[in-house]
């Protein structure tokens, strides 16, 4: 009877024990470390740190460090992809910053050696050449056309000027509006030499000369207007 009344007494005590822990010793530690790699020695960002059992966790930044909020006797779980788990259980007494340098181990696997071969004999490969379907011969005519260097030549003898050609040409636009400020505007059509000039390139054929398109066959340089091309690449008599 004496027994059972010191096994009670010390039954008590530890529930009592277990009761002042749970109401007054509990702490919320600041659990904080750095997850490298144990053989570089550098660090892993964004791995995992969790607590299972209370539902919680974080990751690892760029630099492998991290910060998570625990309790006594939490067991904390690191993870990285290619690593083994590693486990670590909080310290019932403990500091309230607790800090840890964690170094997870490669999780290497050797798997079977795979072959991979396209096909299974030789004559399939050659049954297979043989049986590939080439470009239709019409799409091959059209794209020789298109991309042919007579087009690229008319294409490109048609595109705009560059930035600096711009800008020159507004320049000289702008200058010769100064110089003309103040002067009268003639006009060509009550200019009695144009229209003789006009009258003589008529009777002379220059309408029929097509020499002009002599030069869309030409790529134009840099920096070359249009009217500046087409008269360069013009055939002269």
């Amino acid at each position: 009877m004496k027994n059972i009344g010191i096994l009670l007494f010390v039954f008590i005590s530890l529930i009592m024990s277990d009761l002042a822990f749970s109401q007054g010793e509990v702490k919320y530690i600041t659990f904080s470390g750095l997850v490298i790699d144990s053989q570089t020695k550098e660090p892993l960002p964004g791995a995992y740190i969790t607590i299972p059992r209370a539902g919680r966790g974080t990751l690892s930044n760029s630099k492998g460090y991290f910060v998570l909020g625990v309790f006594p006797g939490d067991t904390v779980v690191f993870s990285y992809l290619g690593f083994k788990k590693q486990y670590h259980v909080i310290p019932k007494k403990t500091d309230v910053d607790y800090s840890v340098f964690v170094e997870l181990q490669t999780d290497s696997k050797m798997l079977k050696e795979v072959k991979v071969y396209p096909f299974s004999t030789e004559e399939e490969f050659k049954q297979a050449l043989v049986d590939m379907k080439l470009p239709d011969d019409r799409e091959r005519k059209i794209l020789n056309e298109t991309y042919s260097p007579e087009n690229i030549a008319k294409m490109a003898s048609v595109h705009g000027m560059s930035a600096d050609a711009n800008y020159r040409y507004a320049n000289s636009q702008f200058l010769k509006q100064v110089q003309s400020q103040g002067q009268i505007t003639t006009n060509p059509l009550l200019n009695p030499f144009a229209w003789a000039n006009f009258v003589r390139a008529v009777k002379g054929g220059a309408w029929k000369d097509q020499s002009w398109k002599a030069g869309a066959a030409t790529p134009p340089k840099d920096n070359v207007t249009r009217d500046q091309f087409f008269r360069n690449n013009t055939k002269k008599d």
